[in-house]
């Protein structure tokens, strides 16, 4: 619920409260005489304005007080107090001519009694009116019906005519009590044509005109529905698409199942429970639909796309509906949808809930009275698949025992031979081994005896070449030690000769590398000395 309106009780002003949303805002500050109350935190308009404000709000689903469609039917025992008049000086309204006091004049209300006064002369009698239903829907479960009746060209959306209805509350009770309820009622609702006899009337409060309905010819809304079925029918069948769902295998096992329903109907609870309690363990997996209203269709084709870009994940498809009356039946026959049921990779099972009157769906699709009945024969289907599937088993095992029992004497025959010729076969080759084993034993002696002169002649010629390599390299280490010795500087220092260093310890290995003064370090052979040089002479050029 958007908010809700109520009847002040003095009667003098319609009280309306929501929570705030500015577009509600805007709408409410469009009523004539509206005014904010901040203490009690609502919206208060004129109760004469009742015919506006319900027909504005009732679009947003507000909740109307039942004071107020009494009040709009003119049955609340009392007439809306208008506004209070306009007390603003004519200088500061604006201009005004000097006899207008003195001019009759009608109040609204007059006017408006003598308008409808006049559509009753020249309407007296009821007349049939036909066209579409709009906005029936929006006000359900409440005692006073408006909505529209509209003319459209074919093939356009667009409106050619409209005219406001009522259908009031006594009226309403006669009609449903006539058509009846359940699956093969007929119920008013949007989207569909209707014949009605109506009484011409103006309201007068509002000024709004408006036709009363008096009774409703079933038969040609009826009728129309039947045509439209038929319609859609013969442009499958000329494209080849009637039988096409129909004419898909239907899968053994049917074990994964998908579904499109909606999730709060007692079809989809009761397809369900039945599923649960069966012995089979399905996989179920549900797109939850609208299964009536102008949401259907949407959300019925999306969803058939959903699970045929899908199919492989699902063995059949079903569209399940619990009940309603004949006219809700109608959402179902839309060429989009039948097209789409019909083109669909999926075997699909159509469980829509009428026990009379078949939708298109049942004509081009495996069709069951109600969900329930879906469920079932989904059940037998498996259950059935499960008892073939052992009497095969029994049958086949029957046969193979028979088959076995033919074949097991032959097949010992042929074990007797089979094990006669192989004692034969063995001992032969075993004969054969025997004497092949005896000249293998002699060639191999023979050639272990060859094999072995060879290794030892091999073995005293390679002791050989290592000696003669140990002798060379001993001679080399040799060679080499002696060098070592010629280079030791202690054997130089020993024949006389002294290393002179720096004070780093640098080797100075020349005089140009000296300078007076400086002090050097001299290395003997039994010791070290260290010395000032007085003068240096070199003999370099």
């Amino acid at each position: 619920m958007t908010g809700s309106v109520e009847l002040d009780p003095d009667g003098t002003n319609l009280l309306i409260r929501f929570q705030y949303r500015e577009d509600l805002v805007s709408l409410v500050k469009e009523f004539p005489g509206r005014r904010w109350d901040p203490r009690q935190k609502l919206w208060r308009v004129p109760a004469a304005h009742v015919a506006r404000v319900f027909t504005v709000l009732s679009r947003h689903l507000f909740d109307f007080a039942p004071e107020i469609p009494s009040l709009l039917a003119g049955t609340l025992g009392q007439t809306p107090k208008a506004p209070a008049e306009d007390t603003t000086p004519a200088d500061e309204a604006g201009t005004a001519t000097a006899g207008a006091a003195e001019t009759p004049s009608l109040r609204v209300s007059e006017f408006n009694a003598l308008v409808r006064d006049g559509l009753r002369r020249q309407f007296p009698e009821a007349l049939w009116i036909t066209g579409e239903v709009v906005d029936y829907d929006k006000a359900a479960g409440r005692e006073h019906r408006f909505f529209r009746l509209v003319e459209k060209a074919p093939q356009q959306p667009r409106a050619l005519a409209a005219v406001e209805v009522a259908l009031f509350g006594g009226t309403a009770e006669r009609l449903q009590q006539r058509f009846g309820t359940g699956a093969d009622a007929f119920a008013l609702r949007d989207g569909i044509e209707v014949r009605l006899l109506v009484k011409v009337d103006l309201y007068v409060a509002s000024g709004r005109f408006q036709v009363v309905v008096q009774d409703v010819d079933p038969s040609f809304t009826l009728g129309k529905l039947a045509l439209t079925r038929e319609q859609i029918l013969r442009e499958l069948r000329d494209q080849g698409l009637a039988e096409a769902n129909r004419g898909l295998r239907f899968p053994v096992p049917a074990l994964r199942l998908g579904v499109l329903t909606s999730p709060d109907s007692d079809g989809w609870n009761d397809f369900l429970r039945h599923l649960q309690e069966s012995p089979v363990g399905f996989d179920v997996t549900l797109v939850p639909i609208k299964v009536q209203g102008v949401e259907l269709k949407p959300s019925l084709l999306a969803g058939l796309q959903w699970f045929a870009a899908r199919a492989a994940a699902f063995d059949v498809l079903c569209i399940l509906r619990g009940g309603g009356s004949r006219t809700d039946l109608a959402w179902f026959d839309d060429r989009d949808v039948a097209f789409a049921v019909a083109r669909h990779p999926l075997k699909v099972l159509v469980g829509i809930g009428h026990q009379r009157d078949q939708s298109v769906l049942d004509a081009i699709a495996h069709s069951e009275k109600t969900p329930t009945a879906v469920a079932a024969f989904l059940v037998a289907a498996v259950t059935g698949a499960r008892t073939d599937l052992a009497a095969r088993g029994t049958r086949l095992a029957a046969a193979a025992a028979t088959l076995l029992d033919e074949h097991r004497s032959a097949l010992d025959d042929l074990l007797r031979g089979l094990l006669r010729g192989s004692e034969r076969c063995l001992q032969q080759r075993h004969a054969w081994l025997a004497q092949a084993g005896r000249g293998l034993a002699a060639a191999t002696l023979l050639r272990l005896s060859r094999e072995s002169a060879d290794l030892r002649g091999a073995a005293a010629r390679a002791a050989f070449a290592v000696q003669r390599r140990f002798d060379a390299a001993h001679a080399r280490l040799a060679e080499m030690a002696a060098r070592q010795r010629l280079l030791d500087p202690a054997r130089v220092l020993g024949r006389g000769y002294a290393l002179v260093r720096s004070t780093a310890g640098a080797v100075l290995p020349s005089a140009a590398r000296l300078a007076r003064d400086q002090t050097v370090l001299v290395q003997f052979r039994d010791g070290r000395a260290t010395a000032r040089v007085v003068d240096v002479q070199s003999d370099s050029p």
